[in-house]
């Protein structure tokens, strides 16, 4: 029987150096994720769903918390996504919701991450994004689902430390129009385009 054939990542394009300062702004398109969406009405249980496996425990609203196994965002009062490290967890964590208060979906598929990153990556991202990207009230530890433009995106700040290294997930539907609105958008400052490797997702 033949193998399938792996599906092409959408961001398996050429390398690119542009503009005044190539180092202004990085866009780098992130490898294939591993994502869950969970939903869950008591905080509690979803930290019990989560500390043994992942050892990770709700952050407040809008923000996002980081460990070896994973990166947990929360969105609202009874909607999280676990970014996993591994497949291994995910399956797990799949397989131990069946019945219990925490639902959990398995979104890997729809989406795709580019890292925003550089000196100027502020500047390029507020040309579009609804949020306030500031470091006063984006600060390391920040995560927002939100319109960037006409696409529905998450904007995080994951690590402290300037100039800030943004990361924005998007439907893999979008991530070729991004990729190019935010090059296109990084232009008069210069960027580097890090595109995924062309051997598939």
């Amino acid at each position: 029987m033949a193998e399938p054939l792996a599906p092409i990542h959408p961001l398996a394009l050429s390398a690119q150096e542009r503009g005044p300062d190539p180092a202004a702004v990085v866009l780098t398109a992130g490898p294939p994720l591993v994502l869950l969406d969970l939903r869950c009405r008591d905080r509690a249980a979803l930290d019990g769903f989560l500390k043994k496996p992942a050892g990770l425990a709700s952050p407040p609203v809008a923000r996002a918390v980081s460990g070896a196994r994973g990166t947990l965002f929360r969105f609202g009062p009874d909607w999280w996504q676990l970014r996993c490290a591994d497949r291994k967890l995910a399956d797990r964590l799949l397989q131990a919701d069946a019945g219990g208060p925490v639902g959990a979906t398995d979104v890997s598929d729809a989406w795709l991450a580019i890292g925003v990153s550089g000196p100027r990556a502020r500047d390029v991202l507020a040309k579009a994004a609804t949020v306030d990207l500031h470091p006063d009230t984006f600060p390391a530890g920040s995560a927002a689902r939100t319109l960037f433009g006409r696409v529905t995106v998450v904007i995080a700040r994951l690590e402290d430390g300037e100039p800030a290294a943004f990361d924005v997930t998007v439907s893999r539907s979008n991530a070729r129009f991004l990729w190019h609105w935010l090059a296109d958008a990084a232009r008069e400052y210069g960027f580097t385009l890090k595109p995924a490797a062309s051997d598939g997702a």
